[in-house]
């Protein structure tokens, strides 16, 4: 199987790299070596090496920035994606896009499903959902996972943020109303995996399983790296942001247990890997 990963330097591209390299004839690309915006680069490079699945993990994530950067959001994010997913239609290869949990607005209070309806707060939320659209719309062999607050090794993170936090500062103040699942990227990869291996499509929501704050996630992150920093919980209200963000963003993986494909495990369990697997990284960053 060929399989080309876009956006390869990001923390997810990056943990499908490592995943991937003995499994697969590989062909990876960061920003500066592919351009998900050059359509006509794009095209080349696929025609030339034919890939079977097309993996795009090139994205705009900076959430907050993304109101001052409206057009790089939506290029990236939206016009980005319809580039691969077309591009990989030409040539009769799978595309695999990753959306978040950020395209809907947190009114729910029950997990949301793949039959929810999506109504993102902000610029980062729409130009993903548009980019969920145009990957539908312009290749019909597509798989799409909806992830949600994701950390992994590679990259910035929550994760990451906090460490640095604790060690500049000794302590760090952190929203207590706002609830949704951390997901490893580990676990997404495999997960990917698991529906590649099964020749899946469609759209599929795609997180560790479970609920918490992002306070008391900072807690766990702190408990295990940095015991005597101080996670101080504050309100949205009294911690603003330039994006809103939903309060409630739990994703259910619905579809993935309907089908018998869930392998998500529960987010404690992820992070506790994680952790036993990069502590000592963690600590000497």
């Amino acid at each position: 199987m060929k399989v080309i990963i876009l956006g390869a330097s990001g923390q997810l591209g990056w943990e499908f790299q490592k995943y991937f390299e003995t499994r697969v004839k590989l062909f990876s690309f960061n920003h500066s070596e592919l351009d998900i915006l050059d359509f006509q680069k794009l095209s080349q490079t696929f025609n030339s090496i034919k890939p079977d699945i097309v993996i795009n993990c090139a994205a705009y994530t900076t959430v907050d920035q993304a109101e001052n950067e409206i057009e790089i959001a939506y290029k990236i994010n939206s016009i980005g994606a319809k580039n691969v997913s077309f591009a990989a239609f030409k040539i009769n290869s799978k595309v695999v896009y990753f959306s978040t949990d950020y395209v809907f607005d947190g009114n729910k209070s029950l997990p949301y499903t793949e039959f929810d309806l999506t109504n993102p707060l902000s610029i980062y939320g729409k130009s993903k959902l548009l980019g969920e659209i145009y990957t539908k719309k312009h290749n019909p062999n597509h798989l799409i996972l909806r992830i949600s607050w994701l950390y992994g090794i590679n990259g910035f993170n929550f994760v990451k943020s906090i460490i640095r936090l604790v060690k500049e500062k000794g302590q760090v103040k952190v929203v207590e109303d706002q609830i949704g699942t951390p997901t490893y990227t580990l676990d997404v990869v495999k997960q990917t995996w698991e529906l590649i291996k099964g020749d899946s499509v469609g759209l599929y929501h795609s997180s560790n399983t479970g609920r918490t704050t992002w306070f008391e996630f900072a807690k766990r992150i702190v408990e295990n790296l940095s015991p005597d920093a101080k996670v101080i919980p504050v309100k949205t209200k009294d911690f603003p942001t330039l994006a809103r963000r939903p309060k409630f963003s739990v994703l259910e993986n619905y579809l993935l247990k309907l089908e018998g494909r869930n392998i998500m495990k529960k987010w404690e369990d992820a992070f506790g890997d994680f952790i036993q697997t990069y502590k000592e990284m963690l600590l000497n960053e």
